[in-house]
């Protein structure tokens, strides 16, 4: 497992790394033929939507949840960003707004790729269930720190800051 911890500063939250693999995944899906137009990436928050524009280098459609209301795409990439050591926080974060969790996972025409940590993520009851769901299905796969790019990692890293 890799460890991707939330960033935050101030109300500002953030995961770089979570940026980082969705980015990859982008440009791998891309590589297999979906054109560009049929992808989009959703998250929670603001400051996550900024941190994954500057790491995809394609032109994709990426938003908030509240944003991407009333939209959909063939194929939805979802941040969840939040990875804490106290995951009951999440509970009361976006991530235990059922509402806007539904939003997300249900923009994707075809294909849904889920990026969050999972011992978080579990943490939300609902979630929960979804992530039962998916391992029954075989459709976790874990990431490892030799799965990533660190050249990409590191750019993620240096937006942060700005």
């Amino acid at each position: 497992m890799l460890p991707a911890l939330e960033s935050k500063d101030g109300k500002t939250v953030n995961n770089p790394i979570e940026a980082n693999i969705i980015a990859e995944a982008t440009e791998e899906l891309v590589n297999k033929g979906i054109e560009v137009e049929d992808i989009g990436i959703i998250t929670p928050y603001n400051s996550q939507a900024n941190l994954i524009r500057h790491a995809v280098s394609a032109s994709v459609e990426i938003h908030t949840i509240d944003k991407y209301q009333g939209r959909d795409k063939d194929c939805i990439l979802i941040s969840f960003v939040r990875s804490n050591e106290s995951p009951r926080n999440c509970i009361s974060s976006l991530l235990g707004d059922w509402h806007r969790v539904n939003v997300a996972l249900t923009r994707a025409k075809k294909k849904l790729i889920m990026v969050g940590s999972f011992r978080t993520l579990a943490k939300v009851p609902l979630l929960k269930l979804l992530i039962e769901k998916v391992d029954e299905q075989s459709g976790i796969l874990s990431v490892s720190k030799k799965d990533i790019n660190l050249k990409q990692l590191k750019r993620c890293s240096q937006v942060r800051r700005v």
